[in-house]
């Protein structure tokens, strides 16, 4: 497994929700199907954009369901989950021409003193690894992006967050992200299929969340 870190990766692994869409607040999971790295796509046929849109609605980041369709957004093809009351979404879904797919979500979180947003274990890992090879992959095919693919993440908007994990007595506890530390971008993951070792490196990759929160066990017992 190779992890492609060149500096235009880099700065394209950081998603500001703001720039595409308007969420509410609270910690936000980024996640980026990039093209092999210094490799461009060419532009998508027609039949290529019906079939990419076919798999892009049935993406469901967090588990959110995008129900809502804006072909002509600025920033590419656009589906997004049903706004509230303020416009805001809790998760979309974006094709960038040439430059592979992205989604995000905010995380569902609750009040666990003192934080005021303690986020649930499983709540974007679960439907990542689920969609990986059903969705995730065969978009990659059908937009034909140069393999090996690249999946970049990151958590935001992580000030005054925790997430809620196992203690090593077995019972569940909040563990705070250091402060200071509003967001975490994890290693990078090479996709060329989905077997058990580009699983492995993953869940590695999801694993570092827990570390940098202290939490007593790396790696989570559902992964």
């Amino acid at each position: 497994m190779r992890d492609p870190s060149s500096p235009r990766e880099q700065a394209a692994a950081a998603m500001p929700a703001g720039d595409i869409i308007t969420m509410p607040p609270g910690p936000q999971w980024h996640c980026q199907l990039l093209p092999a790295p210094g490799v461009a796509s060419g532009s998508l046929s027609a039949a290529q954009r019906q079939q990419a849109r076919a798999l892009l609605q049935q993406l469901r980041p967090a588990g959110i369901t995008l129900e809502q369709h804006r072909p002509q957004h600025p920033a590419g093809e656009l589906y997004h989950s049903r706004p509230d009351s303020t416009g805001r979404v809790q998760a979309y879904a974006l094709l960038r021409s040439g430059q592979g797919v992205e989604m995000a979500a905010v995380l569902p979180s609750g009040c666990w003193p003192p934080h005021a947003h303690a986020w649930w274990p499983g709540s974007y890992e679960i439907p990542l690894l689920q969609q990986v090879a059903t969705l995730l992959l065969p978009l990659a095919a059908v937009l034909a992006l140069p393999a090996p693919c690249t999946l970049r993440m990151t958590l935001q908007a992580l000030q005054g967050s925790a997430l809620i994990a196992k203690s090593r007595q077995g019972s569940e506890q909040a563990y705070p992200i250091p402060p200071g530390m509003t967001h975490i971008a994890l290693p990078a993951v090479s996709l060329d299929g989905f077997n058990a070792a580009s699983k492995a490196s993953l869940v590695q990759a999801l694993d570092q969340v827990r570390i940098r929160a202290g939490a007593a066990t790396a790696t989570a017992f559902y992964l």
